[in-house]
């Protein structure tokens, strides 16, 4: 059982009371510096997004031999928004574990709402992105959705051994031998696809491609690392402050140390490359590195966020508070507004998802472009999500949590 009594009192947030907060055990208790990360990253994620559609290029952005510095860092700083949603999730399920007291209602919350998120995943987001369906593919909101479903299972075993475990899991798994499993599976390796290996595959006699973007791997490991994490909470204010930034500060080290021995990463640092080399850590699966590179900065924020209070604050609340909202709502809006731009600029509505064979004659990349498209859809996006979280304070229905 969940004991409520060990918690601190924690004075509310101002300005934000029309809000409903994310809670931990006593509903009186709230916590707004998490929904406030989770809104930063939100937008960070949603100029990562507008990028995709609105400056997208030949090459990879992280291409030091082809990328402009702005282009990088651009595309660099969003690394710390898939971890930090997946991370900022299971403490987030720890919370709610709190306010129910009851880990067998924990673990039927977090198997639906996983379940609710890889349909969403493989519907509304695979054709908000597509505006089609020529094939699937499967990130973010996917390896959530497992995670949780994972998560579900873990929350039964024994805290201390499993957050051992999944430590191991996080630094160690980019030594898996990815081809020896995927052999050893046979007719089966599309398991390990989806567990850890980046790329297409065909289920049995289906036609429909599906592309592994996102690994399974290890991420839910971090999930339940975030959900470990959730004990931090039950120490006052000012401590837990302190931790967040040593913790923030000590992750930091052990990438500079772990990078400079060429540890947890699939490409070793080349010194010639410089310090955009020394960051450019592997993503697809996130390695040792880059998780201890981008988690560093997520910690950091929430540190910094702690108890401060002003009106930029109090908007960033209202999208963290709205994140799934806003990522079903921002994907189609980007894609449909590319279209309109270009068939505007050069008479042909493009999609620009397709790559660089369905470019409209005369079409060059424009970073600025991208930033200047980006604020617009996040004051425009503000409204309806200022919206939804009203009806969903106001409403009764279950269906407000799965969403």
């Amino acid at each position: 059982m969940f004991h409520q009594a060990n918690f601190k009192a924690v004075k509310p947030y101002r300005g934000a009371s029309p809000i409903k907060f994310t809670y931990c055990g006593d509903t009186n208790l709230r916590y707004p510096a998490i929904d406030i990360t989770r809104g930063i990253l939100v937008i960070i994620m949603a100029l990562d997004h507008t990028r995709d559609f609105w400056t997208s290029t030949q090459f990879d952005p992280l291409d030091l031999s082809q990328s402009s510095l702005a282009l990088f860092l651009t595309r660099w700083i969003t690394h710390i928004c898939a971890p930090g949603f997946i991370f900022l999730t299971g403490l987030s399920a720890y919370f709610h574990g709190k306010k129910l007291n009851s880990k067998s209602e924990l673990a039927k919350f977090l198997l639906l709402r996983g379940i609710v998120l890889v349909i969403f995943e493989l519907t509304l987001v695979n054709i908000s992105w597509q505006f089609a369906y020529n094939f699937a593919f499967v990130q973010v909101i996917w390896a959530l959705g497992v995670s949780m479903i994972i998560l579900a299972g873990l929350i039964y075993l024994p805290m201390i051994g499993t957050t051992i475990a999944c430590l191991a899991i996080v630094s160690l798994h980019g030594y898996l031998n990815d081809d020896f499993i995927r052999q050893l599976l046979g007719g089966y390796e599309w398991l390990w696809i989806l567990a850890h290996v980046r790329t297409g595959f065909r289920v049995f006699n289906f036609d429909i491609e599906i592309f592994a973007i996102y690994s399974i791997i290890p991420l839910f490991a971090l999930m339940y690392l975030g959900y470990a994490f959730g004990l931090l909470y039950e120490m006052a204010n000012k401590q837990r402050e302190r931790l967040l930034m040593l913790t923030a500060a000590v992750l930091s080290l052990i990438f500079i140390a772990v990078r400079m021995i060429g540890f947890g990463d699939p490409n070793d640092w080349n010194p010639q490359q410089g310090f955009l080399g020394f960051i450019n850590t592997a993503k697809y699966p996130m390695s040792f590195s880059y998780i201890l590179m981008t988690m560093s900065i997520v910690l950091l924020i929430m540190a910094i966020v702690e108890k401060r209070q002003n009106r930029m604050l109090d908007i960033l609340l209202l999208f963290g508070q709205a994140s799934l909202f806003f990522y079903l709502l921002h994907i189609p809006l980007i894609n449909l507004s590319a279209h309109l731009w270009s068939y505007l600029e050069f008479g042909v509505a493009t999609n620009f998802f397709n790559g660089s064979k369905v470019w409209p004659e005369g079409y060059e990349p424009n970073l600025l472009r991208t930033y200047a498209y980006w604020v617009v859809l996040i004051a425009i996006l503000y409204y309806p999500c200022k919206k939804y979280l009203k009806k969903k304070k106001e409403s009764s229905s279950v269906i407000y949590s799965y969403v």
